[in-house]
């Protein structure tokens, strides 16, 4: 697998014991074959529908998981039609299984057997599913305050959980501090074919909307990784003629943990860390300095998007109201329902608006009362 180092533009293969550059940058998947629709494996109904274009060493998979090809539903919402893409529906409940699916089958084929990784939920529960599925060993640091529904989640799949107290950032020192001749870096945030895999979501949106790309995509963010493969994903749609623009892309983060915001904000061109003001039920994007904020910047800069920061109350709202249109989520996923009040004044009525629900509801309680109807 070709891998480029978005920082100092260092290029090579990727290796098991080098999970980032050495000028400290993560990897991103390059030279990836052109975007060819012959080349779609029509009877695939998973990421690895499209095994021929993701860049990777292998281009079926060594286990299948059922990972991919998400349904997209289109409804009002606001006054305005929006599409929702319910990445939820993925094996393990998030979708963080889209890229992880990519990351453990070319992890396997390299003969790794050891995967760490730190994870408030998702990603671990991910990782442990398909550990699972591929009778490997996994080791998963995850912040103490994580959900419960979550780490129980992690647990049940058979992996070691090891639970940090700390900021979410004490979890990742962990992690990185074990990794080493025996073990490789299973991270959602270094690894670049998690990013492969995350791709696919561009791609499936590009069909399901018969061969266009929607006007705005809409995304929880805090490494990023769903972010950066759908802008990925469309920028190779472009690249191959098959589309002429790009969505404008808009981040999402909790107002309490922006770090994003913060930079965009202030007109940076790297995200700076930054101190949490408060815990926020978005845990899923309680992280202080994402990984690939540089990359983050430039994407949101070359769409024209936008970053919005949501207060907590406006998060619990939004996972009421999009509940009583049958869409049961988690907060962090919330997050976007919430931004489409804020950018209703942006969309023109014949805008293709997407929406991807990222996490189901049964992974974290509930903040509110069940009883009321206000």
């Amino acid at each position: 697998m070709r891998v480029r180092c978005n920082e100092c533009g260092t290029e090579g293969e990727f290796q098991l014991a080098v999970w980032r550059c050495s000028c400290g940058g993560a990897w991103e998947p390059v030279g990836l074959p052109e975007f060819d629709p012959s080349n779609i494996f029509a009877q695939d109904f998973s990421i690895w529908r499209y095994g021929r274009m993701l860049g990777l060493d292998i281009d079926r998979p060594l286990k299948r998981m059922g990972v991919g090809w998400t349904p997209l539903v289109p409804i009002e919402f606001l006054g305005q039609k929006i599409h929702l893409k319910l990445e939820y529906l993925s094996p393990s409940g998030s979708f963080k299984d889209r890229g992880v699916n990519a990351m453990v089958n070319q992890l396997v084929h390299m003969r790794a057997n050891l995967l760490v990784e730190d994870s408030s939920g998702n990603a671990g529960a991910s990782l442990a599913a398909h550990s699972a599925r591929f009778g490997i060993k996994s080791i998963i640091f995850v912040p103490a305050y994580a959900s419960p529904s979550k780490l129980a989640q992690i647990s049940i799949y058979g992996v070691d959980v090891v639970p940090i107290e700390g900021p979410r950032s004490a979890a990742e020192k962990a992690a990185q501090a074990i990794v080493g001749k025996d073990s490789v870096y299973a991270s959602h945030a270094h690894n670049p074919a998690y990013l492969a895999g995350q791709m696919t979501a561009a791609w499936e949106l590009w069909e399901q909307l018969d061969r266009h790309v929607p006007d705005w995509v809409i995304s929880p963010v805090a490494q990023g990784g769903q972010f950066l493969g759908l802008w990925f994903g469309f920028k190779h749609l472009q690249d191959a003629g098959l589309v002429d623009r790009i969505p404008r892309m808009v981040a999402v983060q909790p107002a309490r943990i922006a770090p994003l915001f913060n930079a965009w904000h202030q007109g940076l061109e790297e995200v700076k860390p930054i101190d949490a003001s408060g815990p926020t039920v978005a845990e899923g994007v309680a992280i202080s300095q994402p990984v690939r904020g540089k990359r983050l910047l430039q994407v949101i800069k070359d769409t024209n998007g936008m970053v919005l920061a949501i207060d907590e109350d406006a998060i619990l709202m939004a996972q009421q109201d999009i509940a009583r249109h049958g869409y049961y989520i988690e907060p962090t996923s919330a997050l976007v329902i919430a931004a489409i009040k804020n950018l209703a004044e942006h969309f023109k009525p014949s805008d293709i608006v997407v929406v991807p629900l990222t996490g189901n509801g049964l992974k974290g309680k509930p903040k509110y009362d069940y009883g009321s109807k206000d």
